[in-house]
């Protein structure tokens, strides 16, 4: 169990995520972990869910912690940091999640007086099974990289990679649940229309979308020789894919994640 207090500033899904799961793997309790937010109801809630510590004010959280997560929209980051700026002494770590804000832009914001790494997370976080990308360019000590990287592994894959690669992520992580969830729901929605049960086909479509993703990455085989092994000549699977093919699933994939990545890009430049 690490010894670090840890703060939230921000309690909404991701930083809910993060929370659940670095607390349901034991790597810290919930009285090592402080959380404000604006909105009382949901400090009330993780409160209530996870035991953790309420803090009164952004600046009390950051006395009180080693380490701050900056979970709040990215157009008030700005805010909170000249907040909590009295507060920092150089010891602690703020971990950024926000969009839109590069590791420079946080470090002059700060103004040097805290220890600066920038995280894209997703939401599977909660159940462990989440990407958790840090930047290369971040002022960790290796030990202070050791510790953090061991927190959040309780979150699922932890990988590290240069700043300015760190945008494409988003679309082939950040927004996946989204996009999966969408494929999920409409895989359900063909099994209710052959006449499946609503909860049955939902179940079975995402047991097999989970399952799809770990003979991918426990086979260590491509991803095309995985689809081969199923397509049996004039057979089911392969009705399928063309299917698929014949309106442009790769094709909608591919631009789907240029766009969340020209997004974010967009939003580092505003």
């Amino acid at each position: 169990m690490l010894s670090y207090k840890i703060g939230f500033i921000g309690s909404g899904n991701m930083a809910h995520a993060i929370i659940r799961g670095i607390i349901s793997s034991g790597i810290v309790s919930g009285s090592q972990v402080w959380v404000f937010d604006i909105d009382k109801e949901k400090l009330k809630m993780m409160h209530s869910s996870y035991e953790v510590q309420i803090a009164e004010s952004n600046i009390e959280l950051a006395k009180s912690c080693d380490l701050i997560v900056l979970a709040v929209k990215p157009n008030i980051c700005e805010k909170v940091l000249k907040e909590i700026l009295p507060s920092l002494d150089g010891h602690q770590i703020i971990a950024s999640i926000a969009a839109g804000w590069s590791t420079d832009k946080l470090r002059n914001a700060s103004e040097h007086k805290a220890k600066i790494i920038k995280i894209m997370p997703n939401t599977p976080a909660m159940v462990g099974a989440g990407v958790m990308v840090f930047s290369k360019d971040n002022d960790l000590s290796e030990e202070e990289l050791k510790h953090i990287k061991l927190l959040f592994s309780a979150n699922g894959l932890v990988v590290t990679l240069e700043e300015e690669k760190m945008y494409a992520t988003t679309g082939i992580s950040g927004t996946i649940p989204a996009c999966v969830s969408m494929y999920i729901e409409a895989l359900a929605d063909g099994g209710v229309m052959n006449g499946l049960p609503r909860d049955f086909a939902l179940k079975v479509a995402a047991q097999a979308v989970m399952g799809s993703a770990k003979m991918v990455l426990e086979s260590g085989r491509h991803p095309a020789i995985l689809k081969e092994q199923v397509c049996t000549p004039g057979g089911t699977t392969i009705e399928a894919v063309c299917a698929l093919e014949e309106d442009g699933f790769r094709g909608t994939v591919i631009r789907a994640c240029n766009r969340c990545t020209k997004k974010s890009y967009d939003m580092l430049n505003k």
